[in-house]
């Protein structure tokens, strides 16, 4: 399995689901390292057409391929409407596909990544839930350019493939543009040095899905042995909704923190000027995070978006249909807010953020000193 795009949420979670499964070897591609031990990495920057060349032309055989690379622009929103970047997104694509037919043509399938942009959520309302069978939603996008590419090429060389639309995809990566559980970490880690409960920093929300990026692993694996995947498009998420409102105040119990005092905030203009206390941070609990802004990328800037930050009336929602996925056989699902405190306490065991303090007391009985909830 080639994991293209390696070093991402996606890509990451992909990189290691298949270097951990029997009878797959796991090649991830990316131009930074994943943080991860396993399988074998390979730097590549896909816009370079002759390095991708090379680089794929040293490899095996490559059978399957999962594609969750993408180029995005400092400040992450003005970039999904950049008609040039969505031609940098097609022809990094193109490149991997001619280095790939140049390699012999023993590709059997692709999975490849859009989202909820492919209904127009960016734009404005969509209707909800999106559906797969729902005409092409017209505007630009390089979602059209790639599938359009994949599509061709796939018809003409003989290849499968599987596309896929999740929301919100939940996991880890080091510096990822759309990495929400890092931004929240880090801002919770913030909150609890400064001595102040888990302030709300954004505005009003609605219902919202999103999908645990480890089960999205599982998915692309379905989708290469699943005579039903092939040739499809599918929404996938973790199957439920849930209000980030809703969900405060368990995030806050599972930073060790009590939630605060609403706070409203941009937290992309108000975060990056605490890098010198999550340096501290980093240095008294002994993480080993990078600094703030190399941890977090641009994820400051989708949190702001997804928490409502300055909205006195919750978004349109964007919520997703799986009818078409579970009925393709594909049936696995999550509740999201067990995901989210799943990922924390992740991301608390691999030191990446503080752990939560023990706020059990000591008490002194016949059998000695044991540690008891409050």
């Amino acid at each position: 399995m080639l994991v293209v795009g390696a070093s991402g949420v996606v890509g990451r979670a992909a990189f290691e689901h298949f270097a951990r499964s029997a009878g797959w070897e796991a090649i991830g591609v990316s131009r930074r390292p994943p943080d991860l031990a396993l399988g074998t990495h390979r730097p590549l920057d896909l816009r370079d057409r002759e390095a991708c060349r090379e680089a794929i032309a040293a490899l095996p055989p490559v059978d399957h391929v999962v594609y969750a690379a993408l180029q995005e622009r400092p400040g992450l929103v003005a970039g999904w409407l950049d008609r040039e970047l969505m031609e940098t997104n097609r022809r990094m694509l193109e490149h991997l596909l001619d280095a790939l037919a140049e390699q012999g043509g023993a590709l059997r399938h692709v999975s490849l990544l859009q989202g909820t942009k492919a209904y127009g959520a960016h734009l404005g309302r969509m209707r909800v839930p999106g559906r797969e069978r729902e005409a092409r939603h017209d505007h630009a996008n390089f979602y059209w350019l790639q599938e359009d590419l994949l599509r061709e090429r796939a018809a003409r060389e003989g290849f499968d493939f599987t596309i896929w639309r999740p929301p919100v995809v939940y996991g880890h990566a080091v510096g990822s543009p759309m990495n929400p559980l890092a931004a929240l970490a880090t801002y919770a880690a913030v909150c609890r040095e400064e001595g102040i409960g888990l302030a709300w920093p954004g505005g009003r929300t609605g219902p919202v899905d999103g999908v645990d990026a480890r089960l999205l692993a599982r998915a692309f694996e379905w989708a290469t042995e699943t005579e039903a995947a092939r040739g499809r498009v599918f929404n996938v998420t973790n199957g439920d909704v849930f209000v980030w409102e809703n969900v405060w105040a368990r995030l806050a119990d599972a930073f060790g923190l009590a939630p605060g005092e609403p706070s409203p905030q941009r937290l992309a203009e108000t975060m990056p000027a605490k890098a010198g206390l999550w340096q501290e941070i980093v240095r008294r609990h002994g993480l080993r995070s990078p600094g703030l802004m190399e941890l977090v990328g641009d994820s400051f800037v989708y949190l702001d978006l997804h928490l409502g930050y300055g909205r006195e009336a919750a978004a349109p929602a964007t919520l997703l249909s799986t009818i078409e996925l579970r009925q393709a056989g594909f049936g696995e699902c999550l509740d999201s807010e067990d995901m989210l405190v799943d990922w924390i306490a992740w991301m608390q065991r691999e030191r990446l953020i503080p752990p939560a303090p023990d706020r059990r007391v000591a008490r002194v009985g016949s059998r000695g000193v044991q540690l008891e909830a409050p």
